[in-house]
């Protein structure tokens, strides 16, 4: 029998993929998907609307209905449920802005990999020392909504019902612990960041209902300048930025600030010991090369090593319902 040769089908698919994605991506810039709250629109109206020309705009619509995020009937377009939730203008839900912010700077980062990869060393490297405070704080801005629904899904996927205190390490705009103190009136919480961004935490904290039960100092988890000590402490998006050493030494330095059978939670990518799966950490493992000089999503076993070499006890892994992981880990008492 003769055996075809194979043809570039899935070369070809992943070709064509990216056309979504920066359908997506022009929507958003565009702010496309607000005017479409009132009802549908044809080409005309809507470019209207906008502001643009209908001769540009009009592909672009039709490659939103491929993607999935508008509809048409006839010629006249409509959000479809997910985009009029989260991507119109002035709802609650809306997340354009720190989505665009965080599609664009991925997209840009991740397209170097190959560079990263010859040079040995991250090409988009983050210096966070060279960012102005305006330029801080609109990043954290375009993060903050983020890291708010991840306090407030802590908890409720674990019972901080016996918490008083809680530590949100690395917590930048606070938001986690805004989330958190929300969600449990009873808990008092403690934002701990680097001395050079508390100022841009302070002005997120001030914007919050529940300032009066929180409260910032600054933290550093590699040198274990940590001040007092807490029924729980929350690392999100943290391990990820560190290289395995950095990780190491900052769990022994963290679990100083647990009290004895309190709890630490991580939050962000972690791979299965497949290297395999979740997808979601697979693909930020290819941005992570080129914006860090050793961070990464490490494994779920490389976490329980670390972990149980700084002393913690009981460890298990759970999965938000945004795709992160989140690995608990109790101080014995």
């Amino acid at each position: 029998m003769t055996t075809q040769p194979p043809t570039p089908e899935t070369i070809e698919r992943l070709r064509a993929a990216v056309f979504r994605s920066f359908a997506m991506r022009a929507g958003m810039e565009l702010d496309l998907f607000t005017p479409l709250t009132e009802g549908p629109m044809n080409v005309v109206e809507l470019a209207q609307a906008l502001n643009v020309g209908s001769t540009k705009l009009k592909p672009l619509l039709y490659s939103l209905v491929d993607a999935g995020l508008l509809t048409v009937e006839g010629e006249r377009f409509s959000n479809t449920p997910e985009s009029d939730h989260f991507l119109a203008r002035g709802k609650p839900t809306y997340m354009g802005d720190e989505r665009h912010h965080q599609f664009s700077h991925q997209w840009n980062a991740t397209l170097k990999t190959s560079e990263s990869i010859r040079a040995g060393a991250a090409q988009s490297k983050v210096d966070y020392h060279d960012r102005t405070p305006e330029q801080e704080e609109s990043i954290y801005r375009g993060l903050h909504p983020g890291t708010i629904a991840a306090g407030r899904m802590l908890t409720t996927m674990y019972d901080f019902s016996a918490y008083r205190t809680l530590l949100d390490l690395g917590g930048g705009s606070g938001g986690l612990a805004i989330g958190v103190a929300e969600e449990c009136p009873h808990l008092h919480a403690t934002v701990g960041e680097l001395p050079e961004v508390l100022a841009v935490t302070q002005r997120f904290i001030s914007e919050a209902e529940t300032k009066d039960r929180i409260s910032i100092m600054a933290a550093d988890a590699l040198s274990g300048s940590i001040n007092g000590s807490f029924d729980a402490v929350v690392m999100c998006n943290f391990i990820q930025v560190l290289s395995q050493d950095q990780a190491r030494i900052s769990l022994k330095n963290v679990i100083k600030a647990v009290e004895p059978g309190g709890d630490l939670y991580i939050v962000g990518r972690v791979l299965d010991d497949s290297h395999l799966s979740p997808t979601n950490a697979l693909n930020a493992n290819l941005f992570f090369l080129n914006v860090f000089d050793g961070g990464q999503a490490f494994t779920e076993h490389q976490h329980r090593d670390w972990l149980a070499e700084a002393g913690f006890g009981t460890i298990k892994r759970d999965i938000l319902p945004d795709g992160r992981s989140v690995i608990a880990a109790r101080k014995p008492s």
